[in-house]
């Protein structure tokens, strides 16, 4: 049992770093061979890292109408120590994960400190790019190159939006990103908070976007949105029957996780809680959708409880 739950522990540290060592490869020197840019630019070694990055110039006084936003590029000294500090980064982080692997067992806090050593140094380097651009440059250069702008740009393609509207909404993933992202809290109170900040950022994104573009933001984010849409179109259902089994996931997700986190409740109580809130889960998708709907079972419908 020892051995797997380390085989399983080593897979997710290999899985992150490679993730991390990705998104390094793809903004750093791999070959140390110079690449052209779309500006002829031939400083630094990595096209993605590279490429010309769109800074705003500001906009006129107060109350004026803003105009589109022009474009300029980072000079090819910033575009080099750029390059710089993600292969410096790189560097350590695969020193770090070389030393875990060695350590097994023994690594001192186990798998939870060298995550939160990885999350660190995350945070690390984007104090360093913070601290060779200006605020405008990070934030363009972010919603092109970080996880979080790469993450975005399907959703920005779903919905009409305006460049203010995606710097807003850049903004709003951004901070509950590098709140929770990179924290590797599992318990059920952390999880909890987790939860209802998503939620609330969701709500602040359907007041911007209004419901019907709101629908498509939530399909290019999440599957199981995308399937609760098929279902609907297959059954003739309205979009409000859809939103509602949506909020139904999300209440069930919440509200299980409050009942694991609640204290001095004993196992039985806390059961007895658990099987009375999957019996109203499964009630109020059941007079959404139908019985037969969830007795057949959907992909749709994953998430929802089985009965007991």
């Amino acid at each position: 049992m020892k051995r797997g739950l380390q085989i399983c522990a080593a897979a997710a540290v290999l899985g992150l770093v490679a993730f991390l060592a990705v998104r390094a490869w793809r903004a750093g020197d791999h070959e140390g061979k110079p690449v052209e840019t779309e500006n002829k630019s031939t400083v630094g070694t990595a096209k993605t890292a590279l490429a010309p990055v769109a800074v705003p110039k500001t906009s006129g006084g107060a109350g004026a109408t803003a105009a589109p936003r022009a474009r300029t590029v980072l000079s090819a000294d910033k575009l080099e120590r750029l390059a710089k500090i993600r292969r410096d980064y790189d560097e350590i982080r695969m020193k770090m994960s070389a030393e875990f692997a060695a350590a097994g067992d023994k690594y001192p806090g186990g798998l939870n400190a060298f995550l939160k050593q990885l999350a660190l140094l995350e945070r690390e380097m984007h104090a360093d790019f913070a601290a060779a651009l200006t605020p405008a440059e990070l934030e363009d250069y972010e919603m092109a190159e970080s996880t979080t702008g790469k993450a975005l740009a399907g959703r920005f393609g779903a919905v009409a939006t305006s460049e203010e509207q995606r710097r807003t909404l850049f903004r709003w993933q951004k901070e509950f990103d590098d709140r929770f992202a990179l924290v590797f809290d599992v318990t059920p109170g952390a999880l909890v908070e987790r939860v209802k900040v998503q939620q609330a950022m969701r709500e602040k994104v359907r007041a911007m976007l209004g419901d019907e573009d709101y629908a498509k933001w939530l399909q290019a984010e999440d599957a199981t949105y995308a399937g609760m849409r098929t279902l609907a179109l297959q059954q003739g259902l309205s979009t409000k029957a859809v939103s509602e089994l949506w909020r139904a996931k999300d209440e069930w997700t919440q509200r299980k996780l409050e009942i694991a986190a609640q204290p001095g409740l004993t196992p039985e109580q806390r059961s007895a809680m658990h099987a009375s809130l999957v019996l109203q889960t499964r009630a109020r998708v059941s007079a959404l959708l139908g019985l037969d709907i969830l007795t057949a079972g959907h992909e749709a419908l994953v998430w929802l409880p089985p009965s007991r």
